[in-house]
């Protein structure tokens, strides 16, 4: 017999609903989110039936994927936003959420979420961990210049940390307070700056494994560390059958209102990967540094509606290219 599971997944608990083919319950259970909990929810069930699952996309997706996989379940991941879209209710609960993706499922009609190999998921892992150590640097460089403001110092170097700043700093005169606060951020830099070292041994080895690495490094200002991160994003690039779709994913469309007859444009959405967002703008910032297309592209849009929407704009025509590259298999001509 086929059984149909709709999971409603939490950091510390799971309420699952189990149907079969004609939408009688089988089985109602609130559990424990790990490998003990969701074996007392499929007990028994699995030895005498096929199993499929759904759930929610969140930022815990692979460890439920994993759970069910250790049980032998088929699973697929609902896309929350499109899932809502399609079955809002006044009243909502951990058990009518469960329910209502469990009838979903058996029905057929559950906006599916792309669910990346294994190799992927590490791989992005990796690349966002790199990401937040250069944002914890930054952030501790912006606290020296804070500390360094207490006392009406101000450094003159971009980064506090340079072998000529740290000398200036050495000579200053500070409060013990102020002093120690500096001292202490110095070690974690330095602590940071190890691990980096260390990341970007692994992102070396990582890049030399996909090919693709070189035909986005064709592209001005992007770098092999930004061209695995943007691969990681994106996974399978074959699942993106146009480029306004990838573009979609990295949240660079316009949001649409329309009312009536008329239609208005509104700002990017901003739903989707926020890494591939991020990684594709800071990129184009260096790359309108050199003469290329999409400097040209560039400068005629900052004319007429400024930096701001200018970079924006270029980095949804960058990813346009990115999906042309990729697809076809071939280099970058500036």
């Amino acid at each position: 017999m086929q059984l149909y599971a709709g999971l409603d997944v939490h950091s510390d608990f799971t309420y699952g609903t189990i149907m079969d083919e004609q939408g009688n319950h089988v089985r109602e259970l609130k559990v424990s989110t790990n490998p003990t909990g969701f074996s007392l929810l499929f007990k028994e069930l699995r030895q005498r039936n096929k199993i499929k699952a759904v759930f929610e996309a969140s930022r815990s997706w692979s460890y439920s994927a994993k759970l069910l996989k250790e049980q032998g379940v088929e699973s697929i991941m609902a896309h929350p936003l499109k899932v809502r879209a399609i079955a809002s209710a006044r009243i909502k609960t951990d058990s009518i959420d469960s329910r209502t993706l469990a009838h979903l499922l058996r029905a057929d009609l559950i906006p599916q979420s792309y669910m990346p190999p294994d190799s992927i998921v590490e791989l992005r892992n990796l690349m966002r961990y790199r990401v937040r150590l250069g944002r914890m640097g930054a952030q501790i460089k912006n606290a020296i210049r804070s500390v360094l403001a207490r006392e009406g110092h101000k450094c003159e170097w971009t980064d506090p940390t340079a072998k000529k700043a740290k000398l200036w700093l050495n000579h200053l005169v500070l409060s013990e307070q102020n002093r120690r606060e500096i001292t202490h951020f110095y070690l974690h830099l330095d602590k940071i700056r190890d691990e980096i070292k260390d990341i970007e041994e692994e992102i070396s080895k990582e890049s030399a494994k996909y090919s693709e690495v070189k035909l986005i490094t064709s592209i001005p200002g992007f770098a092999e560390y930004a061209a695995l991160l943007i691969l990681a994003e994106i996974g399978d690039i074959k699942r993106f059958e146009t480029p306004e779709k990838l573009a979609a994913y990295a949240g660079l469309v316009s949001s649409t209102y329309q009312s009536g007859n008329g239609c208005y444009q509104g700002k990017i959405t901003k739903q989707g990967s926020k890494w591939l967002r991020w990684i594709l703008v800071e990129c184009c910032n260096i790359s309108i540094r050199k003469e290329n297309r999409l400097q040209r592209f560039y400068l005629k849009l900052r004319a007429k509606k400024g930096h701001q929407k200018a970079i924006v704009a270029t980095a949804r025509k960058t990813l346009t290219i990115i999906w042309t590259l990729l697809h076809k298999q071939q280099m970058f001509h500036p």
